[in-house]
């Protein structure tokens, strides 16, 4: 397997310069941060970036622990995330933001990006009369979770449509309840997104009704809880994570078919669906920016204004550089 390096350089200035504590115990300021003795709980969703990690090999010869922790969803990782259950987890712009509105204890550590390609998408069954957004009037659609990004490209394909949200019957249901649902005929229509479309259109028929292109920016970040930000040990575990991250993602792109099989193998979800997210899901790293900030903020606007924020977010302060010591 043709696996990239990571950082050593990287992991032994860390090692050296940084002071502080290991796992959040209290230590002596002056002493330096052994690496070995952190565990970094990480929170992923339905494997996806547990197998990324592991097929790219980017975590070889990490000094520190990796604990992955798998939900079914955004919203369930991000209340882990507050709750310090976990120090550090991957969701996307709308369940960010949606977290961000009611809790401090949140920051948005590093952005990715990846091209709006069908994974995230409004489904209804093969043989569903619904050709049209508009077609949706008077029906119920499951948007998954609330504050999920299934809920913000339903409301903005509502949007776009010209139908008013409430001509439509919202039910927030979980991944695999929605599924059932659909697959019943017990909803009309979902908006969810890869693994869940991708095993909706290869087992089930589903058909993709209105995608995210144009509608959605297609930005997943991770997010660090702030106890977690302000541990030395935990915090430089963190930074070195985010590296290898990004290389992993750069495998992803050089290496599509091996990803797609080392996925599949990993999860034991079918080779058709893992090779079918694979090529729809090729994200890049993007710079936490003023330019990628008023982007998110523009989100944050429009969420509150569909009245699904709890009370409105300062995208600019909800942003941590891991490269700044803890507190500045």
């Amino acid at each position: 397997m043709n696996r990239l390096l990571a950082l050593p350089a990287l992991l032994a200035a860390l090692a050296v310069a940084l002071t502080g504590c290991a796992g959040g115990t209290p230590a002596d300021d002056d002493a330096p941060v052994d690496l070995s003795q952190v565990t970094l709980r990480v929170g992923d969703q339905a494997g996806i970036q547990s197998a990324l990690v592991e097929a790219s090999g980017a975590l070889d010869g990490a000094p520190y622990t990796v604990d992955w922790a798998q939900f079914p969803a955004a919203a369930p990782l991000l209340e882990a995330l507050r709750s310090e259950a976990i120090d550090i987890g991957i969701a996307g712009d709308a369940p960010t933001l949606t977290a961000l509105s009611s809790t401090d204890s949140i920051k948005i550590v590093k952005a990715t990006r990846s091209p709006a390609k069908g994974g995230l998408a409004l489904l209804v069954p093969g043989d569903s009369p619904v050709q049209s957004v508009a077609d949706l009037r008077g029906r119920t659609v499951s948007p998954t979770t609330q504050g999920s990004i299934g809920h913000y490209l339903l409301l903005r394909a509502l949007e776009e449509a010209g139908v008013p949200a409430e001509e439509v019957e919202i039910s927030f249901l979980q991944p695999v309840d929605a599924a059932a649902a659909l697959n019943s005929g017990a909803i009309d229509a979902w908006s969810t997104w890869d693994p869940y479309t991708a095993v909706a259109q290869q087992e089930s028929g589903a058909r993709i009704l209105r995608d995210a292109e144009g509608l959605g920016t297609g930005l997943t970040f991770l997010d660090a809880n702030t106890a977690a930000l302000e541990d030395p040990g935990t915090r430089a575990a963190m930074a070195d994570f985010t590296e290898r991250y990004a290389t992993a993602l750069q495998w992803a792109r050089e290496n599509p078919a091996e990803n797609a099989a080392i996925y599949s193998e990993l999860t034991g979800r079918p080779a058709e669906v893992a090779e079918l997210m694979a090529d729809r899901a090729q994200r890049e790293s993007e710079q936490l920016d003023d330019d990628l900030v008023a982007e998110l903020q523009e989100v944050a606007d429009r969420y509150a204004d569909y009245g699904v924020l709890r009370s409105p977010v300062d995208v600019g302060s909800a942003v941590e550089d891991l490269a700044a010591p803890a507190g500045s």
